[in-house]
């Protein structure tokens, strides 16, 4: 964790964007919060996951299945 100005910044900057994509995807999927968060976190992971296995010459369809 940084403590100079800049990165507590960076840190806040950050916090502030991925709370505006929670409430959107929130608003978007009517879900609770918590329904949100935890959703978000799961698709993010899995979104993740695909664009590893592409780039290793993989194919993400046998990956999810």
């Amino acid at each position: 964790m940084s403590t100079n100005e800049n990165g507590i910044k960076i840190i806040l900057y950050m916090t502030l964007i991925l709370s505006m994509l929670l409430l959107i995807y929130k608003r978007l999927n009517n879900v609770g919060y918590k329904t949100a968060k935890r959703r978000f976190g799961i698709e993010l992971d899995e979104l993740i996951i695909a664009l590893i296995v592409r780039f290793c010459g993989g194919d993400p369809s046998l990956v999810f299945r």
